[in-house]
């Protein structure tokens, strides 16, 4: 590894697990690691229950185990919100402050990596959101005062964040960074001051979305309208926190984190530097009934043979079952 890369011994992964359509997509999600990740593919890697209300089934457990990933069951997130991003957030504080490595990596659980990722050292790395969605375009914007309260609530300035372009739709923001793939350098405690923000936001209850009549799909379906306003939120906390507490950010390339979703819905435009990724985002694409556009929006982004063909003997085995 070169000076600038993070050694495979000071990186963790950590992401959540629950007994609800997440279990699969976290079993998937640790197989592809050890499979595909590389000089990274054996990191520890940390699946977290943070509600002990929806357990794991006792072969997931034996799945993870079989996959030397840690399997944590813990009552973290008490606040029955149907935001469940919340998860998410939780899971990153605990893991920020109960692993030893130097960087935590911290996923969500609909993610594959496809071929080995180069992971450099800094604060924060991440990519940008996808598309604008909650995020601001800048003073003019309806939704620049929430975004300057919750700057407000991190103690910082709201220029400390960076205009930087979405992944999908071009769009010019205020640096929002997705949280679903970020990995953070732990010393700096940026995962326990995301959900401290975070948590002050809810207690005013700022939903960046409300009133918006949107109706937002996660990768396990409709999440309702309380948690659509709410939707967003737990970036925002992500991307103050890095502005307070990140000496340097790293915007990974576009191979990182494809929305390959959302590229369905764009007619498979496809950037050509987007093409042979790294790390997909499938969302809802596990479903049975999406696997003919998943598989051709892959050929589409040139995934390397082996990553498909394990994944189609995985969607075999589900289909069996």
């Amino acid at each position: 590894m070169t000076e600038s890369l993070i050694p495979p011994e000071d990186l963790a992964i950590a992401f959540c697990i629950e007994g609800t359509p997440i279990e699969e997509q976290a079993l998937l999600l640790s197989e592809s690691i050890r499979r595909f990740a590389g000089a990274y593919a054996g990191v520890p890697i940390v699946a977290v229950n943070p509600r002990a209300e929806f357990p794991i089934s006792r072969s997931a457990e034996r799945a993870l185990e079989k996959l030397g990933v840690r399997y944590v069951s813990l009552p973290l997130n008490r606040t029955a919100s149907p935001y469940l991003p919340i998860n998410r957030i939780v899971t990153g504080s605990w893991a920020e402050a109960n692993l030893e490595a130097a960087y935590v990596m911290l996923l969500d659980s609909d993610m594959l990596f496809v071929r080995e990722p180069a992971f450099r050292r800094a604060g924060a790395g991440v990519r940008p959101v996808d598309a604008k969605g909650s995020a601001s375009s800048g003073d003019d914007d309806a939704i620049d005062p929430y975004w300057r309260e919750m700057c407000e609530i991190g103690g910082v300035a709201v220029e400390r964040l960076p205009f930087l372009e979405t992944s999908v739709d071009g769009s010019r923001i205020r640096a929002s960074y997705n949280g679903g793939f970020c990995i953070v350098r732990r010393s700096l405690g940026i995962l326990e001051e995301t959900g401290r923000i975070f948590s002050e936001s809810r207690a005013r209850d700022m939903r960046p979305l409300r009133d918006r009549d949107v109706a937002i799909v996660a990768s396990t379906g409709p999440v309702g309208r309380e948690a659509s306003e709410w939707w967003g939120s737990s970036q925002a906390a992500l991307s103050v926190a890095i502005a307070a507490r990140a000496p340097d950010v790293r915007i990974y390339d576009p191979t990182y984190n494809v929305p390959v979703h959302l590229l369905l819905e764009a007619n498979e435009s496809v950037r050509s530097d987007a093409v042979d990724p790294v790390l997909i985002h499938y969302h809802w694409l596990l479903a049975p009934e999406r696997r003919s556009s998943f598989e051709r929006i892959l050929s589409v982004l040139q995934t390397r043979g082996e990553f498909a063909a394990w994944l189609g003997e995985r969607l075999d085995e589900r289909a069996r079952q």
